[in-house]
């Protein structure tokens, strides 16, 4: 199974933070693929680097150079899927959901807003 992910289940599950639920985190463990839009990158390098976690970063990009990560990216295919979320989600999180529609995945977050307009969210 295919699963995507938001940004801050993203950090919690490669830092095993218990910040992440037990469902989240078995439902990565057992996915064959995890499912990782370039936003989400993107926004944790502007989180990590704004507390000065550079190294922290570099770590995450070294973890997921590994085969259980699909990195996508921002593509005419994800901007159509955008355009069809409702106006009250910020960027970000369209591409987020975006993906994860385009992939037929759930998705893997702790945000309700996400969980509003996305209804195949684990958590």
């Amino acid at each position: 199974m295919e699963v995507a992910i938001d940004s801050h289940a993203l950090l919690w599950y490669l830092s095993k933070n218990n910040k992440l639920s037990t469902r989240a985190r078995d439902t990565l463990d057992k996915s064959s693929k995890i499912i990782v839009s370039v936003i989400v990158i993107l926004e944790l390098l502007y989180i990590l680097k704004k507390f000065g976690k550079e190294r922290q970063f570099s770590d995450l990009l070294k973890s997921l150079g590994s085969e259980k990560y699909l990195i996508y990216p921002v593509d005419l295919a994800l901007v159509r899927e955008c355009a069809k979320f409702s106006k009250n989600l910020e960027m970000h999180d369209k591409l987020i959901c975006a993906t994860a529609k385009l992939f037929k995945a759930p998705l893997v977050t702790k945000d309700e807003e996400i969980g509003s307009v996305y209804k195949s969210v684990v958590w």
